[in-house]
């Protein structure tokens, strides 16, 4: 079951991506990802986060490289956003 929700969530990360999609909003649920992913929330992409979950570490390394992806390509006010939210959840972009 672990591996399913392991694969859904990577299917969401790259339905995410700036390749993928060109709502910079994608960005700021991508951040919830990542922080959901490090402990930090119990959603994800809308759904409840499993208490366990295959490959989870890599799954958010895979988020935060995608997140950063976003990033050059971000408006002024969605990039701000985004730096508020990271600036919450402690994203190491840097």
């Amino acid at each position: 079951m672990s591996d399913r929700y392991a694969a859904w969530i990577r299917d969401k990360l790259a339905e995410h991506a700036p390749e993928a999609t060109a709502d910079q909003g994608a960005a700021l649920q991508l951040a919830h990802a990542w922080a959901a992913l490090n402990g930090q929330g119990t959603q994800i992409f809308g759904m409840e986060m499993p208490a366990e979950l295959a490959d989870q570490a890599a799954l958010r390394d895979e988020c935060l490289a995608t997140l950063r992806k976003w990033i050059p390509v971000l408006d002024k006010a969605t990039k701000e956003q985004l730096r508020h939210l990271m600036t919450g959840y402690a994203v190491p972009l840097s």
